[in-house]
């Protein structure tokens, strides 16, 4: 995983990779400063036949030719059928209202952030940029650092962490030691969707490229 941190793109450090390197207990994970309270929150990871339910009504409805300009106009539509189709999903899962909307604006934000790239791209007559591009680039405006600063007493020294915060929840650590700082990946409490959502959004981008005149060189 790469985000952006105070201007700087940082390479995060597996969980694992690092408990093994400092001889650190399982248990040292984003849960133990800041655990999750999944009261009320709805079973979308229990959801997976139903949300793979969802993706070939989204890729179908995707025209196989467009004008770029039209997919401005076209890309709502689309929005609101992913919102419908979580609305019927809805009843097995059990995710609160905010909870959809939240998904449905993000899944809009990067449709509409790959139109407008695609757009900048053909003014300069530039390649088409990747979904890849696109998805770091956005994942990277939700970045949020928690203000709290926890302690963690390791041997001798007291190392201060911090929660690193994206579109999907808690999915990363920062860990200060005396001599460096170190950038950690734990998406233990993470939203589950992320995998569904990074596939959906990766397939309709795909689409919506493969449909579109390439910019001339």
């Amino acid at each position: 995983m790469r985000l952006v941190i105070e201007n700087v793109q940082r390479t995060f450090t597996p969980i694992k990779t690092f408990r093994a390197a400092h001889g650190l207990p399982d248990e040292f994970s984003i849960a133990l400063f800041e655990p999750k309270d999944y009261t009320g929150l709805g079973r979308i990871d229990k959801a997976g036949s139903e949300l793979n339910e969802i993706r070939p009504f989204i890729l179908d409805a995707i025209p196989t030719h467009m004008p770029l300009q039209e997919w401005l106009s076209f890309l709502p539509n689309l929005s609101t059928l992913f919102q419908n189709k979580l609305d019927e999903m809805n009843p097995q899962v059990g995710l609160k209202s905010d909870e959809i909307e939240f998904a449905v604006s993000g899944f809009s934000d990067v449709c509409h952030a790959l139109v407008y790239g695609m757009i900048r791209a053909r003014s300069a007559g530039q390649p088409f940029p990747t979904f890849e591009q696109i998805y770091e680039d956005w994942l990277n405006t939700t970045v949020k650092i928690s203000t709290t600063v926890h302690s963690y007493l390791h041997i001798d020294a007291v190392w201060p962490v911090q929660i690193v915060n994206t579109a999907f929840g808690r999915t990363g650590l920062i860990i200060w030691t005396d001599s460096v700082t170190y950038y950690v990946q734990d998406n233990l409490l993470a939203c589950p969707a992320e995998g569904f959502m990074f596939g959906l959004l990766n397939e309709v981008a795909t689409r919506i490229i493969n449909a579109t005149d390439q910019p001339s060189s």
